[in-house]
């Protein structure tokens, strides 16, 4: 082969890989983005509105491991705001795509978000109902506090350790292919 045929088959591999990764990489379907998009004009806000700098989600900065609970609790969000839409609107071609985007946001959180997440989520809300003003409630917090405030020292040590750990690991393994 000459130089030229390798340049061109070069190229020709670098495009494809390139369009087939950036591919890969889109998880929502056409028919998906399509309901969307009609379901935006139908719902249309005003710029202002929608640019008025307040995101409902904004965006965060969290690990994968809190991102998970996180993604779990918007996909609920999303499934209440699709279900008052139904509820607030007598446009069966609405209501069909409503039903359908409800349907995948439901079959995502099934397949992906299972396991304690729902138990956990039960356990942050009444976490953040406490009536932290009650005197009993000030009271028994107190009682409780050094156990509790043990086991957040042991789990912040802990991950301070496994990111110190990881550090030292990336270290090494430059240090060894800097040698060979």
């Amino acid at each position: 082969m000459d130089v030229l045929s390798r340049a061109v088959m070069c190229f020709c591999l670098i495009a494809w890989m390139t369009l087939g990764w950036s591919n890969a990489a889109q998880y929502t379907s056409i028919n998906m983005k399509s309901n969307i998009d009609k379901l935006k004009v139908h719902y249309k806000i005003s710029k202002d509105q929608l640019f008025n700098g307040n995101p409902v989600f904004p965006k965060d900065t969290f690990e994968d491991s809190e991102q998970r609970v996180l993604m779990s609790v918007v996909l609920d969000v999303y499934l209440s705001i699709f279900s008052q839409m139904l509820n607030q609107t007598e446009d069966q071609e609405v209501r069909e795509r409503l039903d359908q985007v409800k349907g995948k946001v439901q079959e995502t959180q099934k397949h992906y978000f299972l396991g304690r997440i729902p138990e956990l989520r039960t356990h942050l809300q009444n976490l953040w109902a406490i009536k932290t003003s009650d005197t009993t409630v000030q009271g028994k917090a107190l009682s409780e506090f050094i156990t509790i405030y043990e086991k957040a020292s042991k789990l912040s040590l802990k991950f301070h350790l496994k990111k110190d750990n990881r550090r030292k690991r990336r270290q090494a393994q430059r240090l060894k292919s800097h040698i060979m």
